[in-house]
C-alpha cells in the first residue's frame, strides 16, 4: 500500500478571490481616511483620485466575487476537487459585503466634488486655446 498523502495545491482563482476580498477590506478603510485629507489641485489630480477610488472601492470587490464564483462553478461541475472552496466562499462573502459600501463611497466622492469639478472646468474654459497656431 502507498502511505504517501496526496498533496494538492490551492488553485489560483481561489487564492485570488481571497486576496482581493481582503484587499477590498483594507482599501475601503484607507479610502475613508484618504478622501478626507485629499485636496484638489487641478483637474488631473481630481480625475486620478476618482480613478483610484473606483478601482479600489468597486474593482477589488467585483474581482473577488468573479474569481470566487468561477472557482465554485468549476468545483460544482466536478472539474476540480474541493480544495480551495473555503477560500472562494470567503472571497465572495468579503467582496459582496464591501461592494455596496464601495459603490456608495464612489458615488459620494463624485457628488461631493461636483463643485470642484465645475470650478476646474470653468477655469480650463477661460484659458484661450491656440491649437490653430503653428508651434514652430
Amino acid at each position: 500500500m502507498n502511505d504517501k498523502a496526496k498533496f494538492e495545491k490551492y488553485r489560483g482563482l481561489s487564492i485570488a478571490a481571497l486576496v482581493t476580498g481582503l484587499l477590498s477590506v483594507v482599501s475601503i478603510s484607507l479610502i475613508f481616511r484618504w478622501s478626507s485629507s485629499f485636496h484638489v489641485i487641478n483637474l488631473e489630480t481630481l480625475l486620478t483620485k476618482h480613478i483610484i477610488v473606483f478601482i479600489l472601492s468597486i474593482g477589488l470587490p467585483l474581482t473577488s466575487i468573479i474569481c470566487g464564483s468561477i472557482d465554485l462553478s468549476r468545483i460544482k461541475a466536478g472539474r476540480y476537487s474541493n480544495k480551495g472552496k473555503g477560500l472562494s466562499i470567503t472571497g465572495i462573502v468579503l467582496g459582496s459585503f464591501f461592494l455596496i459600501p464601495g459603490l456608495l463611497l464612489f458615488i459620494e466622492e463624485i457628488f461631493f466634488n461636483m463643485s470642484a469639478i465645475n470650478d476646474l472646468i470653468f477655469k480650463y474654459e477661460q484659458i484661450p486655446s491656440r491649437w490653430w497656431q503653428n508651434p514652430w
